[in-house]
């Protein structure tokens, strides 16, 4: 086998350094006109939640792979890298802090950033998001609105909170009342640290904000909470605390009824899992078969609860305290699970530049 002698001169910073893309053009001239025409039109900043351990291991695939189809990709962590690059923000770094750090990523987008976007996504370092459904969806909605989006949750909030791990999105609107009115007045948002999804949607209740139902007209999902195999293979997989617990707001389907044919953001993603979605959804096409991806040019059809009547999906109560500790339980026990099973696989020689 030949080997190149020079990258092994190469120090490991110049080394972390090539794995970074560059900005690119994320369309076709040709090809994706229609989704050129929405990168123009419908405009997000997305926000990726990380931290100093993170932005090789896991921040930099984002960047690499579906991040770069967004308006403007800012990394929010406690400490600067101009490799990503990321912005710092002064909070306390760690899982029990995150929500300081999304106080403080939102004050920061909204004094510097909020003119050159219309809708705002938070997701984390493991969540994939497919941009051009998102503005599809977001396509029948006036930023100028009040809105948050995401996968409903039921517990802890009346109104029901968006579950973070696939990611929210919050409208202009929405934003500004976070910022100028909610963050000052720890009456409507709390400085008290809690999961920062939950705190979010309390925020967002508080400022009138509507928290939408995101499914499609069928009642299918479009943000995915724990990852896609099992939702998939509920059956086959061991894990189906999603199911037995049911925290979600609306009733979650098994098997290829989970999911939207306009899936939106998906969860609990490994490194190389950022680049097997990449790959399947904007390289594959089976020949012979139709694309239904052309077909799907229309404004979408409204979900089963547009106007936001129906109650929550029956389980357990939200009242029940021992119901909501073992979710904060599982919910923590999932991130544990996943964090030590994928964290320790992949060192700085894993991965190479996607596009180089």
């Amino acid at each position: 086998m030949v080997t190149n002698d020079c990258t092994h001169e190469l120090d490991r910073s110049e080394q972390s350094n090539l794995s970074f893309n560059t900005v690119m053009e994320p369309y076709d001239t040709i090809r994706d006109d229609l989704a050129r025409e929405m990168f123009t039109n419908i405009r997000i900043l997305c926000w990726i939640m990380t931290a100093p351990k993170n932005h090789w291991k896991k921040a930099r695939h984002v960047k690499n792979t579906w991040g770069k189809r967004c308006n403007k990709l800012i990394f929010v962590s406690t400490e600067t890298d101009s490799r990503l690059p990321t912005v710092k923000v002064a909070a306390v770094e760690g899982y029990n802090n995150l929500w300081g750090k999304t106080r403080e990523a939102f004050r920061y987008i909204w004094e510097h950033y909020r003119e050159e976007a219309d809708w705002f996504l938070k997701a984390d370092d493991d969540s994939f998001v497919i941009l051009e459904n998102l503005r599809y969806y977001l396509s029948i909605f006036n930023t100028s609105d009040p809105l948050y989006f995401g996968h409903k949750f039921k517990a802890y909030i009346k109104s029901g909170y968006m579950q973070g791990g696939s990611g929210y999105v919050l409208s202009k609107e929405a934003l500004r009342r976070f910022v100028e009115i909610g963050l000052q007045d720890p009456t409507k948002c709390s400085t008290t640290e809690w999961p920062e999804d939950v705190e979010i949607g309390r925020c967002m209740e508080n400022l009138k904000c509507k928290g939408m139902d995101t499914r499609d007209s069928y009642g299918r999902d479009r943000f995915l909470p724990v990852s896609l195999p099992i939702h998939l293979t509920l059956g086959i997989a061991e894990d189906t605390w999603l199911w037995d617990m049911h925290p979600s707001y609306y009733q979650i389907e098994r098997g290829f009824d989970c999911c939207s044919d306009t899936a939106i953001g998906f969860h609990q993603l490994t490194p190389s899992d950022m680049y097997l979605y990449d790959y399947l959804i904007y390289r594959v096409n089976p020949y012979g078969v139709n694309d239904v991806r052309s077909e799907i040019q229309s404004r979408p059809h409204p979900p089963p609860d547009v106007k936001l009547q129906e109650p929550a999906f029956p389980g357990p109560s939200a009242a029940d305290l021992i119901w909501l500790e073992e979710l904060k339980k599982r919910e923590r026990t999932e991130l544990d699970r996943f964090s030590q099973t994928e964290s320790e696989n992949y060192s700085e020689e894993n991965f190479q530049d996607n596009n180089k």
